[in-house]
């Protein structure tokens, strides 16, 4: 379901995004947050622990926190009223969404160790860690990330979106237009559920934001000595993979 656009989110997201000053107008966020582990031995990332959490305020706050945070030392110090209208939170008691922000943040820190916080002052500086929540120092990626477009926040997916989608989204933005997920496999691959998968993959479809197509490969071992597997790419704006200067494979 749609979120209703909250007073000022749109000004202060737009303000955000100029801020972060990335010539590119795109966010990398390293593979490691939708899936860990070395290839043919994955492992879910953090991603799939907000899922379950059903922690949308975290990764979208995460998200944020990650887009403005552009260059060396990786940190942003906004005040709490800054990044609540950014989440769409109402301005109508301001103590309440000062707490409500410090608890996903602190989410963000203690939970999923993707970010520091700076506990000495109140509206203290936020820095990132690295998106494998190992709790290591953050670096910019060089290799194996994906590129979330400005056009997330500028045609308002953050909050037309739900749960489901942004994380088929986010898994999706790591893969090859074309590519496959068994249903048998994404609970082992992503952590998250057939049902969550299926209901996010059809929202995205619905929306325009990916294309399906069943697929043909030769299977000695099937009936009818084929494999019939849905085929999945992502549409305008996310087709990033096939922009120049991509670096999501190993």
């Amino acid at each position: 379901m749609t979120r209703k656009l909250g007073f000022g989110e749109k000004e202060t997201i737009e303000a955000m995004l100029t801020a972060s000053k990335r010539p590119s107008e795109m966010v990398q966020i390293r593979n490691a947050f939708v899936q860990r582990g070395k290839k043919g031995a994955p492992e879910p990332g953090r991603l799939a622990e907000m899922v379950a959490a059903h922690d949308a305020g975290g990764l979208d706050l995460f998200l944020l926190h990650r887009m403005i945070a552009s260059s060396d030392p990786w940190d942003a110090g906004k005040d709490a009223g800054v990044w609540a209208r950014a989440l769409g939170l109402s301005v109508s008691d301001s103590q309440m969404h000062a707490e409500r922000v410090s608890r996903i943040f602190r989410r963000l820190d203690e939970n999923y160790k993707l970010v520091s916080r700076d506990k000495a002052r109140r509206g203290g500086k936020v820095t990132s860690l690295h998106e494998d929540g190992s709790g290591d120092a953050y670096t910019s990626p060089t290799k194996r990330y994906l590129r979330l477009p400005f056009a997330y926040w500028q045609q308002e997916w953050h909050r037309q979106l739900t749960m489901p989608a942004k994380a088929v989204l986010l898994i999706s933005l790591t893969l090859e237009p074309g590519f496959v997920i068994p249903l048998t496999q994404v609970k082992a691959w992503y952590g998250i559920s057939p049902d969550t998968w299926s209901t996010g993959a059809a929202e995205l479809e619905k929306a325009g934001l990916v294309t399906t197509k069943r697929g043909k490969r030769r299977n000695w071992m099937k009936g009818l000595a084929y494999n019939y597997d849905l085929e999945y790419t992502l549409a305008s704006p996310f087709d990033t993979r096939s922009l120049p200067g991509f670096k999501g494979v190993p």
